[in-house]
């Protein structure tokens, strides 16, 4: 549906350099990144708002130059809500309907409609200026949806917004997009939202789209340490690999051998990846385990992180992060100083040669 071909634009000393992605119809897609990536820019030139310097951007098939921005079925939504100050919250959503002629009766219609969706009637006569981030988000998303688009571009819609809010909008969009069959693309930094809402996903660094596909094989097979850090692979560490045992290759890191299926070449520098989640923290003296990768270690910090979760940091001759139940450290009683066995199966663990 949305296709970028080799498309180049610079604006200023910022570069989207041959980016090359494909948005099928009815995706929710994100586009993820660090800051200064280039994301909102993919989002702007989606809606028209930029035009390449060399490649194209086609839109069901169509060159996107020959659209106009008002043509495309696209509708636009900043993270900031972009909501007009001088009107109120029911003439904010009928904005569009008005500029394209509609009947006052199918205006009314449309607006009481999202209204009630958005469970904002009783904002309608209020003002931008007099509502919650919260609902300033829903006005903006109601709005953008006024004009029944193929297609909605979302940039950072949850940045500003408590995590109650939050989650209500996450659920709203999801049942939009499940209700409408709409393709919806959005910006964001959160791993969270991506692994709960997204159907595919691009990486975006630099400008440059550094791996694309379904959010499993994206999460799960990064293909640089530079996606496996903003992904969230939490333990990312040099090693050489040596020979294979029992078929799976062997990795020497500072003195201990790491088991993984997947490596290559003897002798060749690399980098083992593995997921906090997948490291299993027992006792000296707990139950055996047939993982074959299981290491002395002892705690050098407990980091609680809010809720259900704490991280325990190891060192096993090697630095492991582990994530583990807060229940799990309160009945394990792990405590820095603590030596304890970190287990790590060979599937959860990736590995990359590297370019040294």
């Amino acid at each position: 549906m949305i296709e970028f071909k080799k498309l180049s634009l610079r604006l200023g000393a910022f570069h989207l350099q041959d980016l090359s992605i494909r948005i099928d119809r009815g995706d929710y897609y994100f586009i993820i990144g660090p800051s200064g990536a280039g994301k909102t820019v993919i989002l702007e030139a989606i809606a028209g708002l930029h035009l390449p310097d060399s490649g194209e951007v086609t839109i069901d098939g169509r060159h996107s130059t020959a659209i106009p921005p008002e043509k495309r079925g696209i509708a636009l939504v900043y993270q900031d809500y972009s909501l007009f100050p001088h009107m109120s919250v029911e003439k904010n959503i009928g904005f569009g309907l008005r500029m394209q002629k509609c009947s006052k009766e199918e205006i009314q219609s449309r607006v009481s409609g999202l209204l009630e969706q958005f469970d904002i009637v009783h904002l309608q006569n209020r003002y931008p200026g007099t509502l919650s981030g919260g609902e300033q988000q829903r006005v903006a998303i109601a709005r953008a949806l006024a004009s029944d688009p193929d297609i909605l571009l979302l940039d950072e819609p949850f940045a500003a917004l408590d995590p109650i809010t939050r989650e209500q909008i996450i659920l709203d969009l999801l049942r939009i997009h499940r209700e409408r069959k709409l393709t919806i693309v959005q910006v964001t930094h959160s791993r969270e939202e991506i692994m709960r809402m997204a159907t595919r996903c691009a990486v975006i660094i630099n400008g440059e789209c550094v791996q694309e596909g379904p959010v499993r094989s994206v999460f799960e097979n990064p293909e640089s340490t530079v996606i496996a850090r903003f992904i969230g692979m939490e333990n990312i560490i040099p090693g050489v690999v040596g020979g294979r045992i029992s078929g799976l290759a062997s990795v020497d890191v500072r003195g201990e051998s790491v088991i993984a299926i997947s490596g290559v070449s003897p002798g060749k520098k690399v980098e083992i990846l593995f997921r906090a989640a997948d490291v299993m923290v027992q006792l000296v003296d707990g139950q055996k385990s047939s993982v074959q990768n299981r290491f002395s270690a002892t705690i050098t910090a407990v980091v609680p992180l809010g809720g259900s979760l704490t991280q325990v940091h190891l060192d096993a001759g090697f630095p492991i992060i582990a994530l583990v139940t807060t229940l799990s450290v309160e009945d394990l009683k792990l405590v820095p100083g603590m030596e304890v066995v970190a287990s790590i199966k060979a599937s959860a663990i990736k590995v990359l040669e590297t370019n040294e």
